[in-house]
């Protein structure tokens, strides 16, 4: 093995014997399984691969859902597609019971429902990695004294859509979208869902997997097909007799393209060819994953969130083909493209909204990513932003926000005030990796990127001469000024990272510049930004003139600079980066872990002190996350705990075994409607979890490229 490779941190390896379809339904406890039988109808889930996904709710139904194209990101997608709105089963025309059990494993989910007529049915979903095909598969059990005879109906319903654009851009999403055509397809033997005038296709068929020599399967084809508003439907039918005792699996695969049809069939075939095998793999992968830095943790809360985390950073794999690079100017505009990617590689933020490619989400989720040895996923994902970003924002270096899979750029070119904080995040990621993996050519491609782009912010983005980049950080709400604190500490912590790399390659020139830049940031940190009248430090500085650099920032002329404190969770960003003096750190942490900042789950998005501030107190799991680093970062392992608790005991809240977005709290309520509902899985909810755990408790300091191993418990 690589040398650079060798610290995927493996520290301590379970034998794990390997899963059979027999070991699914028997729920064996040859690998780790979670499962929920309560409130099953208003409980989102996820099933997923690299290349497509589905969601639903775990009663097994596909009410509408989402907010970015409201109330139709739920069902099965094949990014840059949405191919099917919804399924469903029938036994003798009548519909399947809702499930009674949902069970999320490692790269699978199952429904257990009641029995009908003497034959008890499981239904299995997943998504192999590497091909855009969902599968389907039904076990169903006769349990009675008598062989049944009925008929198995499948019924889908297409819809499909590209992932932008949205209900509240221009144009809308249904604006573009047109009436789904639906055919027999006897290539497949199924059915074969298009677009109009596109190369959009979703492709479904079935087939027998196996069953037993007294039983009977008779595929009697598609058939039924027909329109329903733009949706198109259609059905496959199955004759099913089935000896006392015996079992029958039926396979059903989705598979979509947005390219050309005959790629689509050979992934269906490819799909259809040997399901059992693909789910075979599929879990042997997972449990590859399962099994890198691997950890003894005391606390079974943590232990299960530890574990499963790194699933979830395994199924937000996203890679699509032929990106289409469009600058939508934050969804007012839709211009022909400016280039065209054919392969983009990289992680989702979060289902079922934001399942693309975002700069922060992505930089936020390198450090868990790195700790827990998926250190392809974080490359490709930075590749990805990287190259992207060049091809729109050009020499500047500015990191883009927002990706679509299609690749429409929602956010963060140059004409636009922000993000700013992602274009430091991008260094410090960079430089993680390289600190983990040794990998100096990692460190190279990106270098000149890095280099421009903290020139930029700290010279075009400086426009009042103060030295802090001015334009949007984190935090996306009015009121705030034009300097940032999290752009001001990320900035720094940037400049210091990129010193390093300059170090390692001998480049005195940028070396100098950006210590000595970093280094005077540092000088002038506490007292530009420290509040003592709030004992905290400012989460923005006012300026006293409207800048272009962010022209909707709130101006105050009451001096040249003006700390403002709005209690943002930005707050805590010095002591995540390390920045924060000792003493005002301390001080700080003294109000953050109040009732002010900190619930009962979580650390809040905005701070309340009324009457002055009424804040916004959702529960995030980045803010927490960000606490929970914080606090370790200052050897406050107690009080890091507590947060890493926060964010570990959400596990099963919605889907067993998916760290979420937000948590309950005095301003967030879960199992709101659907199309107002944070993430049920989110990337970055790993942050305070994976590092904390690996870097400060277990005290893991890796530094290949000085060939260095600290360990610090």
């Amino acid at each position: 093995m690589d040398r650079k490779y060798l610290l995927s941190l493996v520290l301590l390896t379970l034998p794990l014997a390997s899963p059979v379809w027999a070991q699914i339904a028997q729920q064996s406890v040859s690998y780790p399984t979670r499962s929920t039988t309560e409130n099953l109808a208003a409980k989102r889930y996820v099933a997923a691969g690299d290349r497509a996904y589905v969601v639903g709710t775990q009663d097994g139904n596909f009410p509408g859902m989402g907010f970015h194209i409201k109330g139709h990101m739920n069902g099965v997608w094949s990014h840059p597609l949405k191919l099917l709105d919804s399924y469903e089963f029938l036994l003798n025309n009548t519909p399947f019971p809702a499930a009674e059990q949902f069970t999320s494993g490692p790269g699978f989910v199952r429904f257990d429902l009641p029995a009908i007529s003497g034959l008890k049915i499981a239904r299995t979903e997943f998504a192999p990695d590497g091909l855009p095909v969902v599968l389907i598969g039904l076990e169903i059990k006769n349990t009675g004294a008598q062989s049944s005879n009925s008929t198995l109906t499948f019924q889908p319903t297409s819809e499909i859509l590209p992932a932008y654009p949205w209900s509240d851009t221009t144009p809308t999403s249904d604006q573009l979208d047109r009436k789904d055509n639906v055919s027999i397809d006897p290539l497949i033997d199924g059915l074969a869902f298009s677009e109009p005038g596109k190369p959009w296709y979703a492709l479904v068929a079935g087939r027998a997997e196996k069953h037993g020599p007294q039983d009977t399967v008779l595929f009697e084809g598609p058939s039924n097909t027909g329109n329903l508003g733009k949706k198109a439907f259609g059905q496959l039918d199955w004759q099913l007799i089935i000896a006392p005792g015996s079992t029958v699996t039926i396979w059903l695969a989705v598979a979509g393209t947005h390219v050309n049809k005959y790629e689509g069939y050979v992934d269906l075939f490819l799909g259809l060819a040997n399901p059992d095998d693909l789910l075979k793999n599929k879990i042997s992968k997972r449990l590859e994953v399962l099994a890198q830095s691997d950890a003894r943790i005391p606390d079974p809360t943590v232990q299960a969130a530890f574990n499963w985390a790194k699933l979830n950073l395994a199924d937000m794999r996203r890679k699509v083909l032929d990106a289409e690079i469009r600058d939508t100017n934050q969804g007012k505009a839709y211009p022909q493209p400016l280039a065209l990617f054919r392969f983009l590689s990289g992680f989702g933020a979060g289902y079922p909204d934001y399942p693309w490619y975002f700069g922060t989400d992505g930089s936020y989720t390198v450090f868990p990513l790195v700790a827990v040895g998926q250190w392809d996923a974080a490359k490709d994902h930075l590749r990805t932003i990287r190259k992207v970003s060049r091809a729109v924002n050009g020499e500047t270096g500015k990191v883009l926000h927002e990706i679509v899979t299609d690749g429409s750029i929602y956010f963060g070119t140059n004409a636009q005030p922000g993000d700013v904080n992602e274009t430091g995040e991008f260094a410090t990621a960079v430089a993680t990796i390289w600190r983990w993996s040794g990998d100096n050519s990692f460190r190279d491609e990106n270098y000149d990127f890095i280099k421009d782009g903290l020139n930029y912010i700290t010279t075009s983005l400086d426009t009042n001469k103060d030295s802090w980049p001015e334009g949007a950080g984190m935090v996306e709400a009015a009121g705030l000024g034009a300097e940032k604190l999290d752009v001001a500490v990320y900035t720094i912590r940037a400049l210091r990272d990129l010193a390093e790399m300059a170090e390692s390659k001998g480049d005195v020139a940028t070396l100098n510049w950006a210590r000595g830049k970093a280094d005077a940031l540092t000088d002038k940190f506490e007292s530009d930004w420290w509040d003592s009248t709030r004992s905290l430090y400012a989460d923005s500085l006012a300026l006293d003139h409207v800048v272009q650099t962010d022209p909707t920032a709130t101006v105050v002329t009451t001096l040249p600079i003006n700390k403002l404190q709005q209690l943002y969770w930005i707050n805590a960003t010095p002591m995540e980066t390390n920045i924060a003096k000792a003493d005002h750190a301390s001080t700080a942490f003294s109000t953050l872990e109040g009732p002010i900042f900190t619930g009962d789950t979580g650390f809040f998005q905005q701070g309340q002190d009324l009457p002055l501030i009424k804040g916004s107190r959702q529960a995030s799991a980045l803010n927490t996350s960000v606490m929970a680093v914080a606090e370790a970062n200052y050897g406050r392992m107690t009080e890091s705990l507590r947060y890493v608790t926060f964010i570990a005991s959400e596990l099963d809240t919605e889907q067993p075994g998916a760290l979420p977005e937000l948590f309950d709290s005095p301003d967030y309520t879960y199992f709101q409607a659907f199309n107002t509902r944070a993430m049920v899985m989110q990337a970055w909810s790993s942050y305070g979890v994976e590092w904390p755990v690996i870097y400060h408790f277990l005290g893991i300091r890796p530094h290949i490229p000085n060939r260095e191993l600290t360990v610090i418990p």
